[in-house]
Parts: C-alpha cells; sequence; structure tokens
C-alpha cells in the first residue's frame, strides 16, 4: 500500500502464475485465472472502472489466460480466445475503433492466440497464425506498408507463430517470427533496433 521505493524485492502475492510490467502499472496473473492489477490507473489502465491509483493489487477479471501491459493500456487474453482491452486510448492502440479511453475491460476479437502491447500500438496473433496491429503508426511499427495509424487491428502477415512489441509514446518497433523460423522486424530504427544494418525505419 506504500509509495515508498525498494531495493530489495518484497513479497506481495501467493499463487501467481505470471506477470506484466507497464510503464507505470501492473498486471498480475494468479494461477486460477484471476487477475489483479495496480499501479497508476489514470487512464484506467487497470480496468477496475475508476481512475483511481492502487497500491495494492486488486482482482479485475477471471479465466485468463495471458496478458500484456503497455504504456497506459492494457491486452487481456482470456481462456476461451476472446481479446479483451482496456486503459489510454488516444492512438486507438486499443483495436476497439474510436479513441476513447476505456475503464472497464472491452472485447475486441475472438481467437487470438497471443498479443504484445506496445506503447501506444498494440499486436495481435489470432489462433490461423495472421497477425493483427492497431494504434500509433508514424514509424510503421504495425508493418502494414503505411504510417497511418488504424483504430481497429489490420491485417499484417500470415504464417507467424510469436511477435513482440515495444516502443515508448512518439515511437515503436515490432519483432516477428514466422513458423518457418524466419524473422522479421518493422518501425523505429533510430538506434538500429530491427537489425538490418541501417537506422532507417521501415
Amino acid at each position: 500500500r506504500s509509495t515508498i521505493d525498494r531495493s530489495t524485492p518484497v513479497k506481495i502475492m501467493s499463487g501467481v502464475q505470471s506477470m506484466s510490467a507497464g510503464m507505470w502499472h501492473s498486471l498480475i496473473l494468479k494461477k486460477d485465472g484471476s487477475l489483479w492489477t495496480c499501479g497508476f490507473n489514470g487512464s484506467g489502465q487497470l480496468g477496475d472502472g475508476t481512475i483511481t491509483n492502487r497500491g495494492i493489487p486488486k482482482q479485475v477479471m477471471s479465466s485468463v489466460q495471458s496478458m500484456s501491459a503497455g504504456m497506459g493500456h492494457s491486452m487481456i487474453l482470456k481462456k476461451d480466445g476472446s481479446l479483451w482491452v482496456f486503459g489510454f486510448n488516444y492512438y486507438s492502440q486499443l483495436g476497439d475503433g474510436t479513441n476513447t479511453t476505456r475503464l472497464f475491460p472491452k472485447q475486441v476479437m475472438n481467437s487470438v492466440q497471443s498479443m504484445s502491447a506496445g506503447g501506444v500500438y498494440s499486436l495481435i496473433l489470432k489462433k490461423d497464425g495472421t497477425l493483427w496491429a492497431c494504434g500509433y503508426n508514424k514509424n510503421g511499427q504495425l508493418g502494414d506498408g503505411t504510417t497511418t495509424d488504424r483504430s481497429i487491428p489490420v491485417k499484417v502477415m500470415s504464417g507467424v507463430q510469436n511477435m513482440a512489441a515495444g516502443g515508448d509514446l512518439h515511437e515503436g518497433h515490432s519483432l516477428i517470427l514466422r513458423t518457418d523460423g524466419t524473422f522479421w522486424t518493422c518501425g523505429c530504427n533510430r538506434d538500429g533496433q530491427l537489425g538490418d544494418g541501417t537506422t532507417n525505419d521501415r
């Protein structure tokens, strides 16, 4: 419940399966499928229906399989394959067709295998191996061949087995692993993070 910085780990919960750290908020998945959130909540990224910061974890969902925290938005995959989102949505990173901030979880897709929340954009891998992306796209991080922001997920590639989204508010890059073992990258490349030998955005 405190706001005291810690230089050594402190135990806060038991029975935890996985977790994801956003810029200022935390998502915690327990072994029983319950999702708990804590931290900064100015954009509703904790999904509890408020903009109240939480110093101790609060349960917000059940039957959860995995989750991913972005800079100010949260993506939740339920065990039935449905994708739910909440939080900051100025760049339409929630993929719900709006730029409206969501304080409660909202379903946006089905048949999802996994997802990755970038700073202000999102990558979604469906069970059929197709990769979808939405949100901020100034650096081409959505991989759709444009620099146009997308308010609903747009299909980017097929034959994908894994992906990862990175970046902060104004930059972002994406890593994509295809089922044939080839590795692909797109987005901001200012520091050579795409690994293509240049500093050119892709």
